[in-house]
């Protein structure tokens, strides 16, 4: 059975999407897109010596961030001191040196985030101190602690969550004065009394201390815990509301501070993703969706949370969202890593460009996603992103009505044989090698006069129209 039934007669005459030429007032990035990473991941050594770098530079030049659950399961030591029982890893010097080099090689950002749940301020400044040494001009900012809302001391108590966190501030200040900080880094995000709270503290102080505001989101709940996710689900309109509500509100809770909103930690479906939904060509289409309508509702940069584990092994370390993983216990060990559906997500959005969205009128949204981006030379991207089943759906014809005309025009696509496919995947036609490349999507004309164009998009397909 498909995602949706095809409806009778839908071929009568094609929905008019239409697109103005004047501006939401919100962009596309080269920051827009970014990857999250956990910290015990520091520790292993293909993090750094494999093939990452070149997976990162493909996506452009963006931010990684180090943190997720095991930030507060990992022990930092300068000084070869012995790892507490509650340490599943240890992060040294050299570890971040190493970061250093992956940073340098694919020239994006870091953040890192420093352990909290283990109260130590004192250990958090060394941390930053050396990553500072080791990373330059590369590290971003420091993030303290891991969705603190969950920890048992902060959960019913706010206020001593602002007490520990200008605690860490202080001696990350002294340590390295001027480092930049971000959060609070909550899983409930914006809108929650959580983050609220810690918003009004920080307005009450002379100047934020944070560079960004920073909040999670997963639009699903894998079984493990409790949940029923699946591919309707996550391409449905209810998921989408709630991504849309929830940038919307990240951007309006960071405004009042008068810093960026960021989502450092996002993906499918919470509690490490959910096998047969967050690894399969769906989450590819979703991806595209996602990072659009988040970066459309004023959103800085939205960080997909993964690994680089072996594919498909236990949880909770290895996630089934995850864009990249490792197929061999050999290639692990190595850093050799393949990419996954979601990856080809995030790739096709890098391939649009940057620009400013333009506002646009879309009656037919709940089965295409629509997207217009106009670049600095003034050309426009229009994205076309259907998220029916091609099990039950066929091509549907789209008119697209331009507050301006355009005189040619090229097309590419993302696609495969159906959403459940975890291979065959192109984008223009294009695979990502194993070496983590990915060849230019190769493009066909696109014949336009004036200002309206009539496209077919076939079901489970993203077509990206550049006009000019």
């Amino acid at each position: 059975m498909g995602l949706w039934p095809a409806t009778a007669g839908a071929a009568a005459s094609p929905a008019v999407i239409t697109i103005s030429s004047s501006a939401t007032g919100t962009n596309l990035t080269d920051g827009s897109l970014g990857l999250s990473f956990e910290a015990s991941d520091l520790a292993l050594p293909g993090f750094t010596s494999g093939n990452l770098a070149a997976y990162l530079k493909t996506l452009g030049q963006s931010v990684i961030r180090i943190g997720g659950n095991t930030v507060d399961e990992t022990f930092w030591t300068s000084a070869g001191a012995p790892p507490p029982s509650w340490s599943i890893a240890t992060i040294t010097p050299a570890d971040l040196t190493a970061l250093a080099g992956l940073a340098q090689a694919s020239g994006w950002k870091v953040i890192l985030g420093v352990n909290l749940k283990h109260y130590d301020p004192a250990s958090a400044a060394d941390e930053a101190r050396f990553a500072h040494s080791a990373l330059g001009s590369s590290l971003q900012a420091i993030e303290i602690g891991n969705e603190p809302d969950l920890y048992s001391q902060y959960k019913s108590n706010t206020a001593q969550f602002f007490t520990d966190f200008q605690a860490y501030v202080s001696a990350i200040e002294q340590a390295v004065p001027g480092l930049p900080i971000e959060g609070d880094d909550s899983i409930a995000g914006p809108a929650s009394s959580f983050q609220n709270a810690f918003v009004s503290a920080e307005s009450g102080l002379a100047k934020p201390d944070i560079v960004e505001l920073t909040g999670h989101n997963y639009p699903l709940t894998s079984t493990t815990c409790g949940g029923s996710p699946t591919i309707a689900g996550l391409l449905g309109t209810s998921a989408r509301d709630e991504e849309n509500n929830n940038a919307q509100a990240a951007a309006a809770a960071a405004a009042k501070l008068r810093v960026p909103a960021v989502i450092d930690e996002a993906n499918s479906v919470v509690c490490e993703g959910q096998q047969g939904v967050s690894d399969v060509y769906a989450a590819a289409l979703w991806e595209v969706d996602d990072q659009l309508v988040t970066a459309r509702e004023g959103v800085q940069g939205d960080y997909m949370h993964g690994t680089v584990l072996q594919c498909d092994t236990a949880k909770p370390l290895f996630m089934f969202y995850t864009p990249l993983c490792a197929p061999s216990a050999a290639d692990a060990a190595n850093g050799i890593l393949a990419a996954q559906p979601e990856y080809y997500g995030l790739a096709a959005v890098h391939e649009i460009g940057t620009g400013a969205f333009l506002n646009l009128s879309n009656p037919d949204w709940a089965s295409v996603r629509a997207y217009a981006i106009r670049h600095q030379d003034n050309t426009v991207t229009v994205v076309l992103d259907d998220i029916q089943d091609p099990a039950s759906n066929g091509q549907q014809s789209l008119q697209l009505d331009f507050g301006q005309s355009f005189t040619h025009g090229s097309r590419f696509n993302l696609a495969a044989s159906s959403l459940t496919a975890t291979s065959g995947i192109t984008l223009g036609g294009q695979t990502v090698q194993g070496n983590g490349t990915l060849a230019p999507p190769a493009s066909t004309p696109v014949t336009v006069s004036g200002s309206t164009l009539t496209v077919t998009v076939a079901a489970g397909s993203t077509a990206i129209i550049t006009l000019r």
